[in-house]
């Protein structure tokens, strides 16, 4: 599902543990820079950071490193 789809559905998605709490400053499907992705995409766009990267970046960190690589894409 794309993740602009889950509407804030929070713990109904496969991406949970890699958002916020509810209301917090980390709200990944309200984000209009990835609603055009999906769950599996997102997922795999970590992966890769913390592969290649080998560091334990925060939620919001990634979340930033990943609309940036969106953005530069387009």
């Amino acid at each position: 599902m794309k993740i602009g789809e889950l509407n804030q559905h929070c713990g109904e998605c496969r991406i949970i543990e890699l958002c916020g709490e509810p209301y917090s400053d980390i709200c990944l499907c309200a984000n209009p820079n990835l609603e055009s992705i999906t769950e599996e995409e997102y997922i795999e766009y970590v992966d890769n950071i913390r592969k290649n990267q080998k560091k334990n970046w925060s939620n919001k960190t990634l979340e930033k490193m990943i609309v940036k690589e969106i953005n530069n894409e387009n």
